[in-house]
């Protein structure tokens, strides 16, 4: 993990190389880094949609969670208790389980293969697809899911699994990552390998330059175009990632 007061440092040493300390670290340091922050999640987000990296690469973010399903032939799993949810890298269908709080023991080898609507939908008749509503001998089932999604009136976000056959006990292993935690101060760490220190930089020097742009003040998240994310920055990123 990376120190924000490590990037204060060298945002500083480019910015006040005299120490005037003209730069307070609540007003104007923690801002721009939160923004530089949201900035990786975006070109992350994109890279691991080109397939350019895997989103387990991110230690640090990675978190698995034992969550209750519902339903008889298709199973349904409630992911409103994660409240810090970027995005689901795997999704274990009746995995061992331990302890009070329930954690993973260890894996039965079933995890569930992502599938868009109409991968789900064609699954219903084809044996040979993942999810697959046809009954088929069990040593060929694959688990399939669907989701996250608002798929009920509640509005909370589910994933729907299918079959249920391949469930022993209703209980699925979530492994996602967390959205990074906000920096307060510079004793925060940033959870981020430590080979994207350079780039955390640069990026909160960008935002901070953003931040005293004319009389307008600063800028937030939702002004900066995260959405427009090139290739190179892409490759950039997973550079730094496997340097």
């Amino acid at each position: 993990m990376i120190l924000a007061s490590d990037v204060f440092l060298d945002v500083k040493a480019f910015l006040d190389d005299d120490s005037s300390g003209r730069y307070n670290e609540q007003n104007d340091l923690v801002p721009p880094i939160n923004n530089a922050i949201l900035y990786l999640v975006a070109v992350f987000n994109a890279a691991f949609e080109a397939k350019k990296i895997s989103p387990e690469s991110l230690r640090d973010l990675s978190i698995t969670k034992i969550l209750p399903v519902t339903g008889i032939t298709t199973k349904k799993c409630d992911l409103s208790s994660i409240t810090d949810l970027w995005t689901i890298f795997g999704v274990e269908a009746d995995p061992i389980i331990t302890g009070s709080p329930e954690v993973l023991s260890e894996s039965r080898n079933r995890f569930a293969t992502r599938m868009t609507l109409e991968n789900w939908n064609d699954a219903l008749a084809d044996p040979f697809s993942a999810g697959t509503g046809v009954s088929i001998p069990s040593d060929f089932v694959r688990p399939g899911y669907l989701g996250p999604g608002a798929y009920f009136s509640d509005g909370k976000l589910y994933i729907m699994i299918r079959p249920a056959s391949v469930f022993t006990a209703d209980k699925v292993a979530i492994w996602y990552l967390k959205n990074p935690t906000k920096i307060a101060t510079g004793a925060t760490s940033v959870e981020f390998p430590k080979s994207l220190h350079g780039l955390l930089v640069q990026k909160t020097l960008n935002y901070l330059s953003m931040q005293h742009e004319g009389s307008g003040g600063y800028k937030s998240a939702s002004d900066t175009k995260y959405g427009s994310i090139t290739e190179q920055e892409i490759k950039t990123l997973v550079n730094l990632m496997l340097s």
